[in-house]
């Protein structure tokens, strides 16, 4: 039986929370055996907001995951920069020789993409940047004084489901899985967070760069440990346990969040730019830190931050702040991508759970 991608987390997690007989009946088979335990602990340690998937295969899940994305292994003869990495997936993608679609949000792993590719690409206008209003809006002034006039561009009520419904002779190039390279900012935690991820639950502005074991949940801990144990990167403070759920349990999370009820040919034209072993392999073994000016959380990623400021946006690279950028949507009845890239629906009509939407 095929496993699951990724899941449409809001509506499944609201089943299993108030269970539903019906529809737990359909889940069933894509269900682990001790899936209500399991679940329970999910749900007490806010491990529910999103796709929280342990890729180290130590801790189970409720739903039956596919293993298809495995952290490397730490390699000691990994010397590559980021920047070295960073301009080889440039070049690899210009390569392609299509038309690239920058899927621009507006945040700073976005803009660094766009402006990377630009740099690189012998003809500029191999390049799209491709946004929405929000991206505009959260970007600051970045389109009006840099892209408007310079750039090829297509703005859109709401990108990421324009993405879903085209497929033509061009890449979509997306900046994610910078979130789960460089992890979470000194400044998100649960006390000032709205929405509360598991990870924003860890620590506090005082106890980030302090031992992990003692400033985190022991009940949580006790649950993840085995996970953290067969880490690839030394766990020692709060800060580097942060990092490794993003990098480890969120992994699955940013690959396919965009990409649910694509198929699998549109699924092929979309590239996640910091989706590479090297870029992995780069984060396990760096010694740069994450943030470079400890409680700044304006100096984290500032490897990007950087090079922004060199392509003449100083002030977009100085104080633009990280935010949760172009939120996409999935239908209510829209329940699984599986790893053949088949979606599944809910189909209330015939209380079936199959590839047919009939939302």
């Amino acid at each position: 039986m095929l496993k699951i991608l990724q899941y449409n987390n809001g509506t499944l997690v609201n089943v299993l929370r108030t269970k539903g007989k019906r529809r737990l009946k359909l889940l069933e088979p894509y269900l682990e055996e001790d899936y209500e335990n399991t679940f329970k602990k999910y749900d007490r340690f806010h491990m529910t907001m999103n796709t929280v998937f342990d890729r180290s295969g130590a801790v189970p899940h409720y739903f039956k995951m596919s293993p298809s994305h495995p952290m490397p292994a730490y390699d000691p003869t990994f010397n590559k920069s980021f920047d070295e990495v960073a301009e080889a997936r440039a070049k690899e993608l210009l390569s392609k020789g299509k038309e690239i679609k920058v899927c621009w949000s507006g945040g700073i792993d976005s803009t660094y993409v766009l402006l990377l590719l630009l740099k690189h690409a012998n003809d500029k206008n191999q390049i799209i940047v491709y946004g929405s209003y929000s991206s505009i809006i959260e970007s600051g002034n970045i389109f009006d004084i840099y892209i408007k006039k310079n750039y090829r561009y297509e703005i859109n009520v709401y990108a990421s489901d324009k993405t879903r419904k085209y497929n033509d002779d061009c890449l979509y190039v997306t900046g994610f899985q910078g979130n789960q390279l460089f992890g979470p900012t000194d400044n998100f935690f649960a006390e000032n967070q709205a929405q509360v991820f598991f990870h924003h639950t860890m620590g506090t502005p005082k106890t980030i760069y302090e031992d992990y074991k003692t400033n985190v949940d022991p009940e949580l801990l006790e649950f993840i440990q085995p996970a953290i144990d067969r880490s690839p990167r030394k766990i020692e403070t709060v800060a580097d346990l942060r990092w490794y759920c993003i990098f480890n349990f969120d992994w699955h999370n940013g690959l396919y969040y965009l990409i649910g009820e694509m198929d699998k040919r549109r699924i092929d034209n979309t590239y996640h730019f910091f989706d590479t072993i090297d870029f992995q392999k780069w984060a396990i073994t760096t010694k740069d830190p994450w943030t470079k000016v400890r409680g700044n959380s304006n100096t984290h990623r500032w490897q990007m931050r950087d090079f922004i400021a060199d392509c003449g946006l100083v002030d977009y690279s100085k104080n633009k702040p990280k935010a949760i950028s172009n939120l996409c949507w999935h239908k209510g009845n829209w329940y699984f991508l599986l790893e053949d890239y088949t979606n599944l629906y809910y189909n209330k009509n015939s209380d079936t759970i199959g590839e047919r939407d009939e939302y």
